[in-house]
């Protein structure tokens, strides 16, 4: 219980600052059901605790910012918009059906939306990447995107004929940041993971994937075929573990491998993407070597920059802590709306030119 009110109160902390990133007097003389640009906005009350309300409040300032004349919709029926410009965040709360491919549902909707004549940001083809992993690796085998190696299942017993090597890690299909990932060290494992219950109604395919010698990763995010922000974590533990930084990783914004910055950047080309957060990881954490791409998103949560030289406190406590002043929760709002920004700037600015 501690820990829930913990949790919950830093999040209205972190609320509170998300409510100040729109100018609310120029919100409302902007606000018009004619509008052409279309803000989807999901009105449950439990979309404060489901990471949704933050992104959409962000959002709505972003479009207040440049100064266009929005309309918010907090309905359903999407079907009725035509010749509209529909801007919109990721969110489980669009996957009324429960359909475990939340984001290929999401997709769809848009694509269908896209059909109707409305300019959709993000477009479909983007937003199936996100946490769609089956889709995500089918797609770097594609387009030659170097990636650990990776077999997909469709049954248990088809994973047990394929005699893969062991350790190794299972991936569930549709997870986020490092939810879903598991370690298993040999068939036992294996057995008990994918035939138990959970597993087995959460995922329709298993993703087996090499495990890379390596105790640090980096995140690459592009936006406009520039790097706006990196950082690399690393584990500081000898044993594999995920890199975030609730797992106690330290991290890093200076040190970045300019030999692979192009290399980066051609790899979001290839997939058409607006902007996307990267994971690359490099196998004996060998810099010369190629980078392996771990995954890619869409839509991400940034981590700002800070220095905790000379603090009592590492990147990830801090992250933590429940603070106003000089907290991570303000930081990361106006790091999110400025990337946002600058997102949903381009998506215009790019519509703009082909008029």
């Amino acid at each position: 219980m501690k820990k829930f009110l913990y949790r919950n109160v830093k999040r209205l902390v972190r609320l509170y600052f998300t409510l100040r990133t729109v100018d609310w007097i120029k919100f409302w003389r902007l606000h018009s059901k004619d509008a052409d640009v279309v803000v989807f906005m999901r009105p449950e009350f439990k979309s404060i605790f489901k990471d949704s309300f933050e992104p959409d409040i962000v959002l709505i300032g972003v479009i207040v910012k440049m100064g266009l004349p929005l309309r918010v919709y907090t309905g359903n029926k999407y079907g009725q918009f035509y010749d509209k410009t529909i801007v919109y965040n990721a969110s489980y709360l669009f996957n009324e059906h429960k359909f475990q491919n939340y984001s290929s549902f999401q997709a769809y909707v848009m694509k269908q939306l896209e059909y109707q004549g409305n300019k959709v940001y993000p477009r479909a083809d983007e937003i199936v990447l996100w946490e769609n992993k089956e889709y995500m690796y089918n797609k770097f085998i594609e387009l030659g995107i170097k990636h650990p190696e990776t077999r997909i299942f469709h049954s248990y017993e088809d994973f047990k004929k394929a005699n893969l090597q062991f350790p190794l890690l299972i991936k569930e299909a549709h997870s986020h940041a490092s939810e879903g990932v598991f370690k298993v060290n040999d068939a036992a494992d294996a057995e008990k993971l994918l035939t138990g219950k959970r597993f087995k109604e959460n995922n329709r395919v298993i993703i087996a994937q090499q495990l890379l010698n390596m105790r640090r990763d980096l995140r690459v995010t592009v936006l406009n075929d520039e790097i706006i922000l990196h950082y690399s974590r690393t584990n500081p533990s000898k044993e594999w573990k995920p890199t975030s930084t609730s797992h106690g990783s330290g991290v890093d914004f200076v040190t970045f491998p300019e030999k692979w910055r192009q290399y980066f950047l051609d790899n979001n080309r290839k997939l058409n993407l607006k902007s996307g957060g990267y994971d690359y990881a490099w196998q004996d954490d060998d810099l010369e070597t190629e980078p392996i791409c771990l995954e890619v998103s869409p839509t991400y949560q940034p981590n700002p920059t800070y220095d905790v030289t000379g603090k009592k406190y590492t990147y990830g406590e801090w992250k933590k802590k429940l603070l106003f002043k000089d907290s991570w929760d303000e930081a990361y709002v106006k790091c999110y709306f400025d990337i946002r920004y600058k997102l949903f700037e381009s998506y215009f600015k790019q519509d703009s030119t082909k008029q």
